[in-house]
């Protein structure tokens, strides 16, 4: 896939994200690189510091970026420049949650002066779930390329696969104190980290089976399709899937054969509007939906499948009620 628009790094902090930013200005060139790590941080581009924090003119700051950037990079959550960027030039690294709580803590804790504890630390709530925060208002499944830091390597050539370039391997910003690859944890912080970061802690389980599949895709030449549940009313469970899925290398639409107890019993296509996945330019203009009403026949219990006819891989599985 070549790039045809400016890749939009989220950067979630404490995810290797330093050494991938970095590395990717030495790739595209500092006069196509632009940061925005707010109005006092001095890698902040001067066109985002006049627009986005003097003008307060965000419209013009994107508009910038459009025109002379090839990579904006920031600490930022996903909704500050998504109208400028096509959900397959979003790029992010996630972590292991429980590693990155305790990255952030020492890191604030050596460079802001944070005085409290690690308990009182993984408490605040401003803290907490800072990777699904930051990605929030995008469909996770949209997002062109998600990077695993515990496998950074493989992401880079992953994500240098995908987007056809040569971002070389760096590393930046360590801890020179931890001697250990992973921080250890006692059983009592983990488990606290994991009560005050339940949405971290699904995402990370998601992105690592998301990597795997893109990685196959790539290494397999298949297309990498993308989907993900929308919101069915109540009343409907099981009597009605709504859905999306697209494949961003390929214009048409994703077909699916539907499948209730492995038998095949009908064809349908993911080609239905849906405005969120227009706002959010998700690919063909929005129209990636599916909404399908089961039989009236079939029996409740019975498994429905949506199964890829491009790729053969289920993209959904219900049980009829």
């Amino acid at each position: 896939m070549s790039i045809t628009s400016p890749l939009y790094f989220i950067h979630i902090p404490k995810t290797a994200g330093s050494s991938f930013r970095v590395a990717a200005e030495r790739y595209f060139g500092t006069e196509a690189t632009y940061y925005d790590y707010g109005a006092g941080a001095q890698e902040t581009h001067q066109d985002i510091l006049k627009y986005e924090y003097q003008l307060k003119d965000r419209h013009m700051a994107g508009r910038a970026v459009q025109q002379h950037a090839k990579f904006l990079s920031g600490h930022f959550i996903y909704p500050k420049y998504a109208p400028f960027f096509p959900a397959r030039s979003v790029v992010t690294f996630v972590r292991n949650p429980a590693q990155q709580v305790r990255s952030h803590y020492e890191h604030f804790s050596r460079l802001h002066g944070y005085e409290g504890s690690f308990a009182d630390f993984i408490r605040e709530r401003r803290f907490a779930n800072m990777q699904s925060k930051a990605l929030n208002g995008i469909w996770h499944d949209a997002i062109g390329f998600i990077g695993i830091t515990e496998q950074f390597s493989e992401s880079l050539k992953v994500f240098n696969q995908y987007y056809g370039t040569s971002v070389e391997f760096l590393e930046i910003n360590k801890n020179e104190r931890k001697n250990q690859h992973a921080y250890q944890l006692s059983a009592e912080e983990l488990a606290l980290i994991q009560k005050m970061n339940q949405q971290d802690f699904a995402l990370y389980e998601y992105a690592l089976k998301r990597f795997e599949r893109q990685k196959h895709a790539l290494q397999n030449d298949v297309p990498f399709v993308r989907s993900g549940h929308l919101h069915v009313d109540p009343k409907d469970k099981g009597r009605q899937f709504n859905g999306w899925a697209a494949c961003f290398e390929q214009e048409e639409a994703i077909t699916a054969n539907v499948v209730v107890n492995e038998q095949i019993v009908d064809q349908t296509s993911f080609a239905s509007y849906r405005p969120l996945a227009k706002e959010r330019a998700i690919h063909r203009n929005g129209y990636v939906g599916l909404s399908y009403r089961y039989a009236d026949n079939i029996e409740a219990g019975s498994t429905v499948k949506f199964i890829c006819r491009e790729t053969e891989q289920v993209l959904f599985e219900d049980t009829a009620v």
